[in-house]
């Protein structure tokens, strides 16, 4: 129906159109805050090392939905000839401004700034070479972690046996602090939640090494503590009550007890594992624990006693993961783990069921390489 007045014909006849208008103006403003509000979760974005570069891909932070970046892998090149470094390890910074990569092949840590927008990466030059103004060098850097305050970047060197560490500055640069001598090659680096102790597996002499960290600066506690069967990737109880060890030649999981001062004693026994245990991982509160078996396509699955650290495997006793899962990523929203997994060249997605047991989000990110660390914005 349409509703028309002469032309000089007295406007007194009542004209809807208004009212229709602001009818519809307040349902798109219904409409646009449901959508708003179902499609309220941030987007964020996972970093993978490969010996490629970085693979870069965007994330949805409610459902973990994911798809590669454009222009992923990034790479940090180190002339025009040579296409890109091999990175070992990669780790995002706190503040999702600067993504840090281990250049395993060229001794050195290459700085990325993200784009908030996309999530691509610029390099920032120069990288950092591992050298000091002492002489010193720092060879095939392999693994990262940092402190959560983003204050603080350590750099496990295998092939020098040894742990640097370096300040971050306001920019993401970097400025070496110390460094400490291992036995052999560290076989990864685990922090304590305050940041104040540092826990490096040594796989070649079976042995944790402890160090208390003050302003960057290692020193080391006690000696080296002897674990049987092999040491993997390790993992600390958030409240610091225990340091959980793979053991990959004897497929268990050690609980040791950490002291007043970091030291480590025996706890509560060895556990068994699936085939290969590498790599130990708790969820937020400490209160489950998950150990990814290299040889047996899965992760165990613990309850953890608070006051004992004994580890009584839940009912679900394992998750399914890609082949040889190698290391494993909780993420700092507390939402996702994630699985590195080497021989099938992806990264395994789960959430955490209120059970403690891991759930398949089926999202895994797929590659064309093999991964060797994964890392993810906040």
């Amino acid at each position: 129906m349409r509703i028309e007045t002469k032309p000089g014909a007295a406007h007194n006849a009542f004209d809807p159109r208004p009212l229709a208008r602001k009818a519809a103006a307040v349902f798109a403003l219904l409409a646009l805050s449901a959508l708003c509000s179902c499609s309220s979760s941030k987007t964020r974005f996972g970093y993978v090392a490969t010996g490629q570069g970085v693979f870069a891909f965007r994330m949805d932070g409610g459902t973990g939905a994911a798809s590669q970046i454009f222009g992923s892998p990034f790479v940090a090149k180190t002339n025009a000839s040579f296409g890109a470094a091999s990175a070992s390890s990669v780790i995002v910074h706190p503040s999702n401004k600067f993504l840090y990569v281990a250049d395993q092949d060229i001794d050195s840590i290459s700085l990325f700034d993200i784009d908030s927008t996309t999530g691509a990466l610029t390099e920032v030059q120069p990288r950092t070479a591992l050298t000091t103004s002492a002489g010193g060098a720092g060879l095939s850097p392999a693994v990262l972690t940092m402190d959560s305050s983003g204050q603080f970047l350590f750099v496990a060197n295998q092939a020098t046996n040894d742990v640097w560490v370096f300040s971050i500055g306001p920019s993401g640069a970097l400025t070496f602090v110390s460094s400490a001598q291992l036995a052999a090659a560290p076989g990864g680096l685990t922090l304590s939640a305050s940041g104040n102790l540092l826990y490096v597996p040594v796989p070649a002499v079976s042995a944790v090494y402890v160090f208390g960290v003050n302003g960057g600066t290692l020193t080391q506690v006690g000696t080296p503590f002897i674990v049987s069967g092999g040491v993997g990737t390790l993992a600390v109880d958030p409240g610091g009550n225990f340091l959980y060890v793979p053991n990959p030649s004897a497929d268990t999981v050690t609980v040791l007890r950490i002291q007043s001062d970091g030291s480590l004693t025996f706890g509560s026994g060895a556990f068994a594992t699936g085939l290969t245990p590498t790599a130990a991982a708790t969820n937020p509160t400490g209160a489950y624990l998950y150990v990814a078996n290299f040889g047996a396509t899965n992760l165990s699955q613990y309850q953890v006693d608070s006051a004992s650290g004994t580890l009584t495997p839940l009912t679900t006793a394992t998750a399914s993961t890609g082949t040889q899962p190698l290391s494993i990523l909780i993420d700092p929203d507390a939402k996702f783990a994630f699985v590195v997994n080497q021989q099938s060249r992806s990264v395994t997605e789960f959430t955490f069921n209120s059970n403690g047991t891991l759930g398949t989000t089926n999202n895994a990110l797929q590659l064309n390489v093999e991964p060797r660390s994964f890392s993810i914005t906040k």
